[in-house]
């Protein structure tokens, strides 16, 4: 397997991993947080939801404003909808690389509102990162809630 192949089969499993984790989310939790600059439990799960749609859009070249309508635009209060909004979004980020040519994907670069650029290769690796960073967050706030949630629910 190509390592192109085997991130959008990491891709493929963190989304579905995640999508498990989204599925525990209660209402009556919505409004946790931990501390008060931190996103709150329903703010978190749209973030992370929306991390693979987002993310390619940044990936692409949208502008900042661009961007945040989008994200907004993907605000939803249930896990079935933040499911659906990851499962979509992860599924066009990874038509989208898919179809590049080799050297695109190689070599091919794209400069983010934020000013960093980077190949396609080495965005898709920082949406899986990305992806991970925020489903640590999640588990974190679920087992401080009092979720059944331990390392099998990572990793199963």
């Amino acid at each position: 397997m190509t390592g192109r192949g085997l991130l959008l089969a990491e891709l493929e499993h963190i989304v579905a991993n995640c999508q498990r984790l989204l599925s525990l989310v209660r209402a009556e939790h919505h409004g946790y947080q931990p501390r008060p600059q931190m996103r709150t439990l329903l703010e978190l799960a749209n973030h992370l939801a929306q991390v693979p749609a987002a993310d390619y859009r940044i990936m692409r070249g949208d502008a900042e404003t661009q961007v945040s309508a989008y994200e907004e635009e993907l605000r939803r209060v249930s896990p079935d909808d933040w499911r659906s909004v990851m499962r979509e979004g992860a599924a066009e980020l990874a038509r989208y690389i898919e179809h590049l040519t080799h050297d695109n994907y190689e070599n091919g670069s794209c400069t983010a509102y934020y000013g960093r650029t980077q190949t396609n290769a080495q965005w898709l690796l920082e949406v899986i990162t990305h992806i991970y960073h925020h489903r640590a967050q999640l588990f974190t706030y679920l087992k401080i809630l009092g979720y059944d949630v331990n390392t099998r629910t990572l990793y199963e």
